[in-house]
């Protein structure tokens, strides 16, 4: 979903079956966070691979039962179409690849792709080299980040204060939830919990007071403590508001709210928490600061270190259970609501002042 934020590809390893997209060497834009290590991205764009390189033997790891029988039920369903079979020259697993690669391309993937870089995974485990796979027919859909989008506030928030003295604390209360729905959000609030940590660990040191934290609480907006408005109020509110661009934002981020309502999260099962025991939290797909460089930036960061130390709990689990048609219908309509959520906010995203940074470009492309 990366770059063209349509195509997915395969890989081997692991015992996973796995639709990465691959990467080259080529510039990209500034502002781009990664979900683990450093601040800045690596100088990296995604590109749509080429499966017929790919032996058919090392594309899959699932059993070739299972494949057949989700090509088929995909098929039956009108999920898939007879014209990727065609083009598939006859082959499960590449037909698989072009049946998501459509789906993505028709539920937002142009516009997720201008500012997230996201992985959509196929397999029957939750977690690389692990034996520990899911129940029998069952296989999972996995979306996760490569690197965190970046979202600056402050412009944003001084638009819709001078407009509204609730509008900033309402606007980041509906933003950050509709999307906390589907992916992790990163924002000032994951950085006073990494802050009341520090302080912990501190106070057990012979000499706590030597030791300083990211000030989370004065690069918090103070207009943040007003009581935010529910979406009602905020629809009655932009009916009546005479600012345009404010109205536009407030439209936007409508929109976001009631598509990311369109459909429930899967519920995390028992056979899911047994997979992912000893996870770490998700990687953020978003990183919502206040300001470049400000404390939440710098709690980031900190965070990051760390944060593959462990193996990650994937950000968004679709199960689809192959003996229950029913179940995959509904897995890609998750998907597609998903998807959508996050087209819908890069949208907005693309509105809100300050933030002409972020966007990822393609090779050639200015």
């Amino acid at each position: 979903m990366s770059a063209t934020a349509n195509g997915l590809s395969t890989l081997g390893e692991g015992g996973r079956t796995m639709f990465p997209l691959a990467r080259r060497e080529t510039p990209r834009a500034t502002g781009r966070l990664p979900a683990t290590s450093q601040l800045m991205a690596p100088p990296y764009e995604l590109v749509l691979p080429s499966l017929e390189k790919v032996p058919t033997e090392h594309r899959f790891s699932a059993d070739d039962r299972d494949v057949i029988a989700l090509a088929e039920i995909l098929l039956r369903s009108g999920i898939a179409v007879v014209e990727d079979w065609k083009k598939s020259g006859s082959e499960a697993a590449k037909y698989l690849f072009l049946t998501l690669q459509r789906w993505i391309r028709d539920h937002g993937g142009e516009a997720i792709g201008r500012r997230f870089d996201l992985d959509l995974t196929l397999s029957d485990r939750l977690v690389d080299y692990s034996d520990e796979r899911g129940p029998e027919g069952t296989l999972y859909l996995i979306l996760d980040p490569d690197s965190a989008a970046f979202v600056l506030l402050n412009p944003t928030i001084e638009l819709l204060g001078s407009a509204n003295p609730r509008l900033p604390a309402t606007f980041f209360r509906h933003f950050v939830g509709s999307l906390n729905r589907w992916v992790r959000v990163y924002d000032y609030r994951d950085a006073e919990e990494r802050v009341e940590m520090l302080r912990e660990w501190y106070e057990g040191e012979e000499n706590p007071e030597q030791y300083e934290v990211p000030d989370i609480e004065g690069c918090t907006p103070q207009c943040f403590k007003e009581p935010s408005l529910s979406l009602r109020g905020l629809k009655d509110l932009n009916q009546r508001m005479r600012n345009k661009e404010v109205r536009v934002l407030i439209s936007s981020l409508l929109e976001l709210c009631s598509i990311s309502r369109q459909a429930k999260r899967p519920e995390f099962t028992e056979d899911m928490g047994e997979q992912l025991m000893d996870s770490n939290p998700p990687l953020p797909c978003l990183l919502a600061a206040f300001s470049s460089g400000d404390a939440v930036v710098g709690c980031f960061d900190d965070e990051a270190q760390t944060a593959m130390e462990t193996t990650p709990h994937p950000n968004l689990i679709i199960p689809l259970q192959l003996s229950e048609p029913s179940s995959i219908r509904q897995g890609f309509r998750t998907l597609a609501v998903a998807c959508e959520t996050l087209a819908a906010a890069s949208r907005l995203i693309d509105l809100m002042p300050g933030n002409d940074d972020g966007v990822i470009t393609l090779e050639g492309q200015s």
